[in-house]
């Protein structure tokens, strides 16, 4: 009776869940076992097969793309990277990336809030670097200003029913991180510097959203889900 309890609080039968950056990485894998679990899921991404094409830091196409919809669960995943430093930073590369990571986030909540019922949940992807700040400033600085974001919203939003809560991944295997773990021995520089000795795949942060978006998670709202493996312990050592 415990086991089909649990099955029961994970499954989303019934829900329609929104996924941006889900043409492929981590909002690929996310769509995917959303499905598996029962929802109806909108794909949405700028390009990519079997999803619905949508520039969200274009806030007209975000609403056109939302309009008569009704939301269960948002997932924030669209995301772009400059490996890039303030010296090398150019205006045009700071607006872009904050215009996507940050901003795209933004509509998409500011469209989804009104369309979502209540209960629901709101998952948005952030990243170690916005913990930690070791690298590329305009990534770094929006990966931060999606916890303070989900954090605020958290209390905003907890009196509707709405649960906001993001996930921060590590060093995880996608086509964002392919010039430094596609090869054998940066992917094993990475993993033996992780306390687990492996580095993460988008299907490890597909199974954090979705606990987040599940009702095993009813209570936690305002939390940031570190998914690295350890890895920014083992940085503080």
């Amino acid at each position: 009776m415990v086991h089909e309890s649990l099955v029961e609080r994970m499954s989303l039968d019934g829900r329609r869940a929104v996924v941006t950056g889900a043409g492929s990485g981590i909002g690929r894998a996310t769509a995917d076992i959303l499905a598996k679990a029962g929802a109806s899921v909108l794909p949405l991404d700028l390009s990519g097969a079997d999803t619905v094409t949508v520039d969200v830091s274009d806030y007209a196409a975000v609403e056109s793309v939302l309009s008569g919809e009704t939301i269960d669960i948002v997932v924030n995943s669209a995301g772009i990277m400059a490996p890039d430093s303030l010296a090398t930073t150019g205006p045009e590369d700071w607006d872009r990336v904050l215009a996507v990571n940050l901003t795209g986030y933004f509509n998409v909540l500011k469209c989804a809030v009104p369309r979502m019922n209540r209960p629901g949940s709101i998952i948005q992807i952030s990243s170690m670097m916005g913990h930690i700040g070791v690298a590329f400033p305009s990534y770094t600085a929006t990966k931060g200003a999606v916890l303070s974001l989900s954090r605020q919203l958290a209390g905003e939003l907890g009196p509707e029913g709405i649960r906001v809560n993001s996930v921060s991944p590590g060093m995880i295997l996608t086509g964002m991180t392919e010039d430094n773990l596609s090869d054998g021995p940066g992917r094993e520089r990475v993993a033996q510097r992780t306390p687990l000795r492996t580095v993460g795949t988008a299907e490890d942060i597909a199974n954090a959203v979705l606990y987040l978006a599940s009702d095993l998670s009813a209570f936690v709202t305002g939390t940031d889900l570190l998914v690295d493996g350890g890895l920014i312990s083992a940085l503080n050592l």
